[in-house]
């Protein structure tokens, strides 16, 4: 064979070759494609996987921080303008600046730590002088330890004494209704209200003792056991008030004298004899008061024990509280309290 010929042989042999080798090539990344597909695949939802894992990580890790982190600044609790103290010794000033500067930890969502800082900074005068003092006594590291309730304790102790709480007690049990507007004297009332809550516990003697309150004028009007609860009385009071002033306008009854003398009250006391002597309706032996006609009181529940046939006033078992320690069951000329003093001082003696 001649070299010419032996060229174009080797010439078509590798022609031949090269395709045979792309043929080949092309079926093996055929046959693997799927499976470098499904590697692929697997490899970027594996890799999506730890990046999601790690996002997550990262936004527990910022809200943790968060709640680390929970609470106001300063300034976000003043611009809600907290109440100031000035240090009255008044309790009922002292338990309404409380609750009034506890309203303002809870709008802004104050941190509990925060709450000795934030308040004891609305002191001012004489308030202000005390927490100073306290402050020295006790030292810099017990006031940053103090809780709100370490810190109520003395400030109630000292603005909110005992005695004239006990005062507060003894003038709500003896309140009474002295030409004041009805919405006057019921702010008076639930001020003394909140004092009282040992011989004040159910809605029915609240409603005695707010109904007792007021001038024979309302109560001619209004009937105790008619309410089921402080707010109904205290609303009818309210719509009995602007009827008396329409009558005193249309000048079917006079005006009421807020600072009565003592003449006139001895006047009106022997009127009011002079009229059950000529015939007038007497003092009713259920209810106390003087009505006509059957009294309604008859078939109705005593506040006091639950049985008929009297009212509270008239009650045999009513509860009788002392003046003196506020304890039921004894007056207060009764008091072991004073009784057991005089008796000491006997002793000496």
């Amino acid at each position: 064979m001649s070299g010419g010929a032996s060229d174009n042989v080797l010439s078509l042999t590798t022609d031949e070759l090269k395709e045979k080798i792309a043929e080949e090539v092309g079926r093996a990344i055929e046959a693997s494609l799927p499976r470098f597909m499904e590697r692929m695949q697997n490899t970027l939802l594996l890799t999506m996987k730890e990046k999601m894992g790690e996002l997550k990580e990262d936004l527990t890790n910022d809200r943790g921080k968060a709640k680390e982190k929970k609470g106001c600044s300063y300034n976000k609790f003043m611009a809600c303008k907290p109440p100031i103290f000035n240090g009255e010794v008044d309790p009922v000033a002292c338990q309404r600046w409380i609750s009034d500067i506890e309203g303002v930890f809870e709008r802004t969502h104050c941190d509990e730590s925060d709450f000795v800082a934030y308040g004891n900074g609305q002191l001012r005068g004489q308030a202000k002088d005390w927490w100073d003092n306290l402050r020295n006594e006790r030292g810099v590291e017990a006031i940053r330890a103090m809780t709100w309730e370490d810190f109520k304790t003395p400030f109630l102790k000292h603005h909110s004494p005992m005695a004239v709480i006990n005062k507060i007690k003894e003038e709500f049990m003896q309140m009474r209704q002295k030409g004041e507007t009805v919405d006057k004297i019921t702010g008076t009332f639930m001020d003394k209200l909140k004092f009282c809550d040992e011989f004040v516990k159910t809605e029915e003697q609240k409603i005695y003792y707010y109904h007792t309150m007021l001038t024979a004028e309302y109560r001619e009007f209004m009937t105790a056991s008619h309410y089921k609860s402080l707010t109904d009385i205290i609303n009818a009071a309210r719509e009995c008030e602007i009827e008396l002033k329409r009558q005193i306008k249309r000048g079917e009854r006079r005006a009421l004298d807020e600072n009565p003398s003592p003449a006139k009250k001895s006047k009106v006391a022997e009127s009011s004899k002079k009229g059950n002597a000529k015939g007038g309706s007497p003092s009713c032996k259920i209810c106390g008061h003087a009505h006509k006609g059957e009294c309604y009181f008859k078939n109705k529940p005593c506040v006091a024990c639950g049985k008929t046939g009297h009212g509270v006033s008239n009650c045999p078992d009513k509860v009788t509280v002392c003046y003196k320690c506020y304890q039921s069951g004894h007056k207060k000329s009764e008091c072991p309290e004073l009784t057991g003093k005089k008796e000491s001082v006997d002793s000496k003696n």
